[in-house]
Formats: structure tokens, sequence, C-alpha cells
């Protein structure tokens, strides 16, 4: 039996989405530290308080998101929480 060969594309990060892995939720976690980059890139943001968070995406771009809810894992993709315009606490990034 011959194998089909398909050419899979990468994943735009422009459309704000991911594989499967999106519906699992979170594998590896740790605490933000403001203004530091998390040394790889999270696909998930957990929110301890309510509050705004603004955040760097990818492509280096800031962007604040206001009013995240409280005690949800949002699937967000980020490279770093900024403490400029960043109200909300207790903030775990995960991938």
């Amino acid at each position: 039996m011959a194998l089909t060969i398909l050419n899979v594309f990468p994943l735009d990060p422009n459309l704000k989405t991911g594989p499967t892995r999106m519906m699992s939720g979170p594998v590896r976690m740790r605490p933000v530290t403001l203004d530091t980059p998390y040394g790889e890139f999270a696909t998930w943001l957990y929110v301890g308080v309510t509050g705004n968070v603004s955040l760097t995406e990818w492509d280096g771009t800031t962007i604040t998101l206001v009013g995240l809810a409280a005690g949800v894992w949002h699937p967000i993709y980020s490279l770093q929480i900024n403490s400029a315009l960043t109200t909300a606490t207790n903030i775990l990034w995960g991938s």
C-alpha cells in the first residue's frame, strides 16, 4: 500500500488560533514576571484577579486587553506581559 504525502503548511500566527492542542489547555505553566519575556511562546494566560492586561504579541505588537475575567485560562498568544497599563494580578502563562 502506498503512503499519501501531504504538505502541511505552518500555522499562521496572524490567525490567533492553534492546532488541536488549543482545545486541550495549557500543558506547562509559570508565573508571569512583568516586563520579562517568558523565554518561549505562550498560548494561554490565566488571570487570578480581574483587570487589564498589556501584552506583547509574537510580532512585537503591544496590545491591552481590558477587563479579562478572573479564574479563567484565556487562549491568548503572547511573549511577555508589560507593567504599563496592566491592572490584573496573579497572572500565569501557559504553553
